[in-house]
């Protein structure tokens, strides 16, 4: 059940069903937020000190933002702070851009899950094969800041007691009537 696709069109006949026969919506409409976001896992991702992260050559921390220089093959990154294995949704923003490409990596090193090349606010859902976050400059010039990485989870069974619970809801009004 946890690889099941939903259909949103179902869920919203769902609701209007129950509305239209009087019945609460509120079990449904939680059918409609199938993941719950985690707690963060970056450290000062805001900038606001510089520390936290390891920066290589042509990588600085400061004016609350992470700057580089456009040197090429470097790495910001924090080490251990997601788990191999699960899903994470990380947001950052990229401010000042100059040229060159900033790649992302939830994991390990070996391929980017993400590159960027123009200013703007960036969300992408990475499966992690490995323990760490890793920004690589291509030749980038610029800077990131606002950078949050949490942990997406179904919950499926949640979602499905809801479903039972309207449903049961459902079924006893109809009796009633």
């Amino acid at each position: 059940m946890a690889n099941e696709i939903y259909d949103s069109t179902w869920w919203g006949n769902t609701r209007q069903t129950a509305s239209s026969i009087g019945t609460s919506t509120e079990m449904i409409q939680g059918q409609f937020n199938l993941t719950k976001i985690g707690d963060e896992e970056v450290t000062n991702g805001d900038f606001a000190t510089d520390s936290d992260w390891i920066k290589g050559t042509g990588w600085s921390i400061s004016g609350g933002k992470a700057n580089c220089d456009g040197s090429d093959g470097v790495n910001l990154n924090q080490n251990g702070v997601i788990e191999n294995g699960k899903t994470y949704k990380i947001l950052f923003e990229v401010l000042n851009y100059v040229g060159g490409f900033l790649n992302g990596r939830i994991g390990s090193a070996n391929s980017n899950d993400f590159t960027v090349s123009s200013n703007g606010r960036y969300s992408f859902n990475v499966l992690s094969d490995g323990n760490n976050l890793i920004f690589r400059s291509s030749s980038f010039t610029g800077s990131i800041d606002n950078v949050s990485v949490k942990e997406v989870r179904a919950t499926t069974v949640e979602a499905s007691k809801c479903l039972a619970d309207a449903i049961h809801r459902i079924g006893i009004q109809d009796i009633q009537n």
